[in-house]
């Protein structure tokens, strides 16, 4: 991940660069639309294993390049139920924590006490959002 390239399972790779049509065809069918609002659009993929971890991966695109990639926990039951049941800021903080931990072992330790890890292809951050009550990570790319 530290070189902005994100690798599913079933091949496909995420990152900077990449067309929105062109995973949309290499995906084969496999994504769920999310957003749809003129130029921006979303979609989320199926659960993909990085790093021993399982996750659900959203990609955003603005016209038609990929901007980002929300990674969200596929398994949230292991911290209290599912991503519903039984759902808390307390739960999504501990998440939260789980999902920094995770980041900084995937990344061998090396960037910000914050959290965010910035490159020369974009940045990596994890945390909760507040306004949606849920935590995950973001991989942010620079546009070319």
């Amino acid at each position: 991940m530290r070189d902005g390239r994100i690798n599913l399972e079933g091949g496909v790779t995420l990152e900077r660069g990449l067309g929105e049509e062109v995973l949309l065809a290499a995906m084969a069918g496999q994504y769920k639309p999310l957003v749809h609002n003129g130029i921006h659009r979303s979609y989320l993929l199926p659960k993909t294993t990085l790093n021993s971890r399982e996750f659900r991966p959203s990609v955003y695109f603005t016209d038609g390049r990929i901007t980002s990639v929300r990674l969200t926990w596929a398994a949230p039951e292991t911290e209290g139920g599912s991503a519903w049941e039984n759902h808390s800021f307390e739960r999504e903080r501990a998440i939260a924590k789980a999902d920094a931990a995770w980041l900084a072992a995937t990344l061998d330790g090396v960037g910000s006490t914050t959290s965010t890890y910035t490159f020369d292809w974009g940045s990596i951050g994890s945390g909760l959002d507040e306004r949606s009550g849920f935590s995950s990570i973001v991989v942010g790319y620079l546009q070319p």
